[in-house]
This record gives structure tokens, sequence and C-alpha cells, in this order.
């Protein structure tokens, strides 16, 4: 009996949302972290081109490791977001939180993509490069255009998480301020990405955890 009354749809899409989000932030822990980095520290993302693709070369299954777990983060979590338009759709949401999965959805396909090439090409490059201490003529303008399409990936995750807080707002699945808290972290992350041209892919997955944990603790509140 107990099992049957904690299995609720809305349980379950809290565990798809919270593991998503744990699976992203345990690879962005390997990049992050003490693994990937040089000798004095440095982030592997900080380094110039030749010194990251050195360091890859040096580290190949940590690099492998992270970015599978991003992977895996993702696809998960736009299971735990496929769950969660079907629970905001039965509470009379029928727009917003259809536009956010879109948009999610389409920019995790370039994001994925994006890993796809740290998968495939980096570990190759940085063979090359290991091999003849200078990186390929045409890395430079495939890392241009595989940093486009995460550019593109972080306008559409910031939109698709402020169309759900619009989603949230427009229906009782969850407390108001749940909603009015992922539209201005949306925005603010939007902004942030604006300033500087960047963003951490980490950030979001923040809003998806919360609104998981939220799920998972007591169901659907009002």
């Amino acid at each position: 009996m107990l099992s049957s009354t904690f299995w609720t749809q809305s349980r379950f899409t809290g565990i798809a949302l919270i593991l998503g989000a744990l699976l992203f932030l345990g690879g962005a822990g390997l990049y992050w972290g003490m693994t990937l980095r040089e000798k004095k520290g440095t982030m592997i993302f900080w380094l110039p081109q030749r010194e990251q693709l050195i360091l890859i070369f040096d580290r190949p299954r940590l690099w492998q490791w992270a970015t599978i777990l991003f992977i895996s983060g993702v696809v998960v979590t736009i299971l735990g977001l496929t769950l969660l338009t079907m629970l905001l759709r039965d509470a009379r949401d029928w727009a917003f939180s259809q536009l956010g999965l879109v948009a999610f959805v389409f920019g995790a396909v370039l994001w994925v993509i994006h890993l796809a090439f740290r998968l495939s090409i980096d570990p190759w490059v940085a063979q090359e490069t290991a091999k003849t201490a200078v990186v390929p003529d045409f890395y430079g303008p495939l890392t241009r255009w595989i940093h486009a399409l995460f550019m593109i990936y972080t306008v559409l995750a910031f939109s698709a998480l402020a169309a759900y807080g619009g989603a949230v707002l427009s229906t009782h699945l969850l407390s108001q301020w749940v909603g009015w808290v992922v539209i201005v972290y949306s925005l603010a992350g939007l902004g942030l990405f604006g300033f500087t041209g960047d963003a951490p892919p980490f950030l979001h997955h923040l809003m998806p955890l919360l609104i998981g944990i939220l799920l998972l603790s007591y169901g659907a509140i009002s």
C-alpha cells in the first residue's frame, strides 16, 4: 500500500529531475574538480588550446567519463521535463510547458552534438598534438562552430526554464513562489550570458533540481 501511494507521477517526475541534475553535476565535478586541472590548479577550460589538448591526452578516461555524465544528465533531464510537462498539462497549462519542452529539447540536441565532438574529435586531436606539438589548423574553426552550438543551447535552455516558470504560475501544481524564482533565475542567467558571453551549463540544471526536490518531498502542493 505504501509503495503504491509513494510512486505517484509527481514523485517519479521529481526523481527523474533530481537524477538528471545529479548526473550532470557529477560530470561538472570532474571538469571543475582537481581531476581535470593542470599542475598549477588551472581548470582545463581556462587553459590555452594546446594545453587543453595535452591535458585531454594525459587524462582521456576522465575526459570521457565527464562528457558521458553530461550526456546522461541531459537525457534524463529531458525525461523529467517531459513528465513535468504532462503534469502541467493535466493542471491545465497547454502552452508554456509545451514551449519550454520544445526549446529545451532543441537546445539539448545542439548540446549533445557539442558533447559528441568532445568524445570523438578532441581525443584524436589531442593525440596528434601530443605527437607533433602542434595543434592541427582545422581544429580552431571547428571549435568556434561547436562553441556557437553551445551558445544557442544556453539561450534556449534558459528560455525553456522561464517558460516552465510561467507554466507553474498558470497552474496550482507548485506554489507560486516557485514560478517566480524560476523566471527570475532564468532571466538572470540570460543576463549573465548576454553580459559575459558565457554561462556554466550546470546552471541549467539547478531549477529542475529544485522542482524535483519539491515534487519528491511532498508531491503537488498549492
